[in-house]
This record gives structure tokens, C-alpha cells and sequence, in this order.
């Protein structure tokens, strides 16, 4: 969303934002291709040299733009003559001058360069060019394309004058700034109010997993707004799409889920399945804590202890428990023995495969099936049992040495003894 009026400035402002070739935008289907070589031409030079800060500020961020190249510059927006001295001729209509764009033509203005696949391979060769059609789909270009002037477009994502690529840490779409981005409209709630959207996402995605994954870990995988909701193709999803977006990341999770039980349940109740048990924006770090009918647990939703569903449900958390307690006891007495100078490859060994069981075990949770939780935490007790034999082991042969140390020790103290008696006698 951008608030109304954005792109309507000062007809002073114009006087600079003329840039390459008139005849670029006199005809959207070409583009920039005519456009003058120069890209800022007597556009950059004159408002570089103007006071006044609205003046000013679109050249002096356009010098940073991604447009801002040959081929290109102001012209390709606002059309006029970039060549000529005099700003009444660079911004005739005789030469195409358009000025400022309304929010109702942006969208179609940036897709008469971005949708144009001849041109986009001169420039971008890379770059997709159905932004425009996806945009056109989406919430905000229907809204957009029936008059509300409120509704993000290109300019309220990517910026006006000093947009930088999408892969350039400074770009306001690259992923950690994304969320700050969305937010701009999405936590006005003035803005928000009319279209009756709440307001609570962003602060409610900031605690999740996902962004503390993204920002503070710097994993750049972790998804963001426009990972789950499109981007140029933005749209609320629903139920039924909610999961099919968190499989694309958790195929494995999704793939168990819709072979269990609750699979069919959920599509039968018309629930959601992944956000029913995870949540939506506030996804916390699942735990063992989401197993179980203690409270607290996703599973207290729909069972209790009287019924099938909930008695494996605390069965399952159950085998989880044995499982990790086990673990972490003998990851602690292994730890012990390796501080006082044991080596214990052989425990750690045993270690790895208690971990990995619980984690498979964990995965196939999904699957709401007893049976093969338990196969998996079987063989990580199994492991942890040995891993402890091996400390247990370990701590006799430390109390073996410590007891030759001290026996030797004495013997020695003994001999010393002796001899001082026998040469002082």
C-alpha cells in the first residue's frame, strides 16, 4: 500500500526528470531502447545543482538507481528531451514529457519495460518479466486496477528514485528488510482500517523462528512475507493454502501429515494443517512440549485421555521423553569423563546416533503413528544406554588410575622415608 498522492510533486520537481529520449515513452511497447546514451543527461545536471530538498533528493538518489545506466534514466518514466538546456524544452510535449505518473498508471508504466521480453534480455537477461501479470492477479493490482489509489504498486515495494536491485543488501525487497517493507502499510492500522486487514502480522512474525532464523543467524532461506504470500502476485491465503506454502519448505513434515489420520480429518473439517498445531506468523521453535495432553500441547486441542487419539498422544511424548532424557544424561556423563582427559570417541559415536534417532523420531510425529516414533527412540536409548556404559567405564578406569596413582604415590613416600633413616643412621 502507498498513501495516496505519492507521485503527485511540485511541477518543479519535473524540471529535472528528463533523461534520455523522448521517443522511448512516447510508445510504452519500446521502452527505453531509443533513449539517449547519457542516462541522467541536463535531467541530473540541473536538479543536482537545486536547493531545495525535494528538488534535489530524486537526482542525488537516482545516481545510486539500478536505471541509471545507458539506455535508460529519467526519460524512460517521465519522457521529454534530456538533451536540451532549456527546461521548458526538455519538458514540452512536443518531445513527450509526461511528468509524474498516478498510482493507477505506475504498474503498467514500470510492465511497458518489465513485461517487454526483448528488452529485459538487453538489459537483465536473468530478470523475469510476468511481474506485471502477477500483479495484475493479485489483491493490490485488482484494487489498483478498479481505482483505489491507496493500494501498493511497484514504487511502494521497490522505491521511486534509488532503487537497487532486489539482491543488494540495500534494496528495501532484499529478504531482512522485506518484513520493514510490508510494514510501511501493514502495521498502519489507519491505512488498514478501511479493507478491515488486522495490523498484529509483523509484530507477531518478529517473534517467530522464522525471523529470528533470518535476522540473527543471517539465513537467508528463512522465509519472510513475500515468501509466503507472493510477491508481485500478493494475495491472503487460504486454508487449504497455508499448508501447501509450508511444504515447500517442509516437504518431508508435509508429506508424513498427509498420510496420517489427521490428514483426512483436517481436509474433512476444512482446517488448516500445519498453522493448526504451529500457528501463522508467530511460529515458535516447536519443542516435545507440543506433544502430549499436558497444557499447553497442540494435541489437547482435539483429544483428551479418554479417547484413542489421546492416549497415543501421551504415549508419543512419552517415548520422546525416555528418548531425549536419556540422551541428555549420558551427553552430560560423557562430557564429565572427556573434562577430566578421557578420550571418548567411541561414546561420541553412540552420541550422534542418539541424536539423530530423536530428531527422526520428531519428524515422523507428523505421522501421528505410535509405532514408528517408538522404532526411532528405541534405537536412541539404545545408543545413549551405550554411550553411558562407555562413561560408566570410563569413570572406573579413572578411579583405577587414581587409586595406582595413590598407592605408588605412598610406596614412594615410604621408600623416601626409608632412605632418609638409613643414610642419616
Amino acid at each position: 500500500m502507498t498513501q495516496q498522492g505519492r507521485f503527485h510533486l511540485p511541477i518543479a520537481l519535473l524540471t529535472a526528470c528528463v533523461a534520455v529520449a523522448a521517443p522511448a515513452l512516447a510508445s510504452p511497447q519500446k521502452g527505453p531502447a531509443q533513449a539517449a546514451t547519457t542516462p541522467g543527461g541536463t535531467c541530473l545536471t540541473c536538479h543536482l545543482q537545486l536547493d531545495e530538498p525535494a528538488l534535489k533528493n530524486p537526482a542525488v538518489g537516482f545516481q545510486h538507481d539500478v536505471h541509471d545506466r545507458p539506455g535508460l534514466g529519467c526519460v524512460a518514466c517521465h519522457g521529454g528531451d534530456p538533451t536540451a538546456d532549456d527546461p521548458e524544452d526538455a519538458m514540452s510535449a512536443k518531445h513527450g514529457f509526461k511528468g509524474a505518473p498516478n498510482p493507477g498508471e505506475i504498474p503498467r508504466l514500470c510492465g511497458s519495460c518489465h513485461a517487454n521480453e526483448v528488452l529485459i534480455r538487453k538489459f537483465a537477461p536473468n530478470l523475469p518479466t510476468d511481474q506485471l501479470s502477477q500483479y495484475l492477479t493479485s489483491v493490490h493490482g485488482k484494487l489498483n486496477s478498479k481505482g483505489d489509489t491507496k493500494v501498493a504498486t511497484c514504487i511502494s515495494c521497490h522505491g521511486v528514485h534509488g532503487i537497487y536491485a532486489a539482491n543488494d543488501p540495500r534494496s528495501s525487497v532484499y529478504p531482512t528488510r522485506v518484513v520493514d517493507t510490508c510494514a510501511k502499510c501493514h502495521a498502519d492500522a489507519k491505512l488498514m482500517a478501511p479493507y478491515g486487514i488486522p495490523t498484529d502480522q509483523v509484530a507477531e512474525y518478529k517473534k517467530s523462528v522464522h525471523f529470528k532464523a533470518l535476522t540473527d543467524q543471517n539465513d537467508l532461506s528463512a522465509p519472510t512475507c513475500n515468501d509466503c504470500h507472493g510477491s508481485h502476485g500478493a494475495t491472503p491465503p487460504g486454508v487449504s493454502s497455508i499448508s501447501n506454502v509450508c511444504g515447500t519448505c517442509h516437504p518431508q513434515n508435509m508429506d508424513l501429515f498427509q498420510k496420517s489420520p489427521h490428514g483426512k480429518a483436517f481436509a474433512d473439517l476444512g482446517m488448516g494443517a500445519c498453522e493448526a498445531c504451529h500457528g501463522h506468523h508467530d511460529i515458535a521453535k516447536p519443542t516435545d512440549d507440543l506433544v502430549g495432553l499436558q497444557k499447553g500441547a497442540a494435541c489437547l486441542q482435539c483429544h483428551d485421555s479418554g479417547d484413542p487419539g489421546g492416549e497415543a498422544a501421551i504415549a508419543i511424548r512419552t517415548a520422546l521423553e525416555l528418548a531425549t532424557d536419556t540422551d541428555s544424561r549420558a551427553t552430560q556423563e560423557v562430557a564429565e569423563a572427556q573434562r577430566k582427559g578421557m578420550l571418548m570417541e567411541d561414546a561420541d559415536i553412540e552420541l550422534q546416533t542418539a541424536h539423530e534417532e530423536i530428531v527422526k523420531a520428531r519428524l515422523q510425529v507428523h505421522l501421528a503413528a505410535l509405532a514408528t516414533v517408538n522404532e526411532h527412540t528405541s534405537k536412541s536409548v539404545t545408543a545413549a544406554k551405550k554411550a553411558l556404559e562407555l562413561a560408566a567405564a570410563a569413570r572406573h578406569e579413572i578411579h583405577v588410575r587414581r587409586t595406582g596413582l595413590s598407592i605408588a604415590f605412598v610406596f614412594i613416600v615410604f621408600a623416601i622415608i626409608l632412605l632418609v633413616i638409613k643414610i642419616r643412621g
